[in-house]
């Protein structure tokens, strides 16, 4: 009495086993992770062309008068091609950096540059990043679930 019978659920039951399909053989975690992957490089690439930090908070501008005008962690783009770089692994994926990316990033003391995160850190993420990654991966099981 509370089954409920696949050919009056409206669904195609070809489509509900399509969708099981992919899931056991992990097609729709990649296609999940990658949908991930794309969208937290294009949060980092928000963050670069708006100079804040994944919080929302603003980086600190340049100081020196030349330097006027020009967002930080932008001179050579060397950094910012670096850090909206994605690495796709077996468990999931991996924004990559540079040295100089790492000083950026962490929150080591420092007496001259100033700190501008420009990846989530250990505080986890922020509720827009959240937001954002949540949207991205409820699109891609979209895809897949009827």
């Amino acid at each position: 009495a509370g089954l409920v019978s696949l050919t009056r659920s409206g669904d195609d039951p070809r489509e509900l086993l399509r969708a099981l399909d992919a899931f056991a053989s992990g097609r729709v975690a990649t296609d999940v992770t990658n949908a991930l992957g794309l969208r937290a490089a294009k949060l980092v690439q928000r963050g670069f062309d708006t100079s804040r930090a994944p919080d929302g908070s603003a980086w600190r501008p340049l100081k020196s008068p030349r330097d006027r005008g020009r967002r930080p962690l932008r001179k050579t783009d060397a950094l910012y091609r670096a850090a909206t770089t994605i690495r796709f692994t077996a468990d999931g994926f991996m924004l990559v950096s540079t040295s100089i990316g790492s000083y950026h990033q962490s929150e080591a003391p420092r007496s001259r540059l100033p700190r501008r995160a420009f990846f989530p850190d250990e505080s986890g993420l922020s509720v827009g990043w959240a937001i954002e990654l949540r949207d991205a991966a409820d699109e891609a099981l979209r895809r897949w679930v009827p």
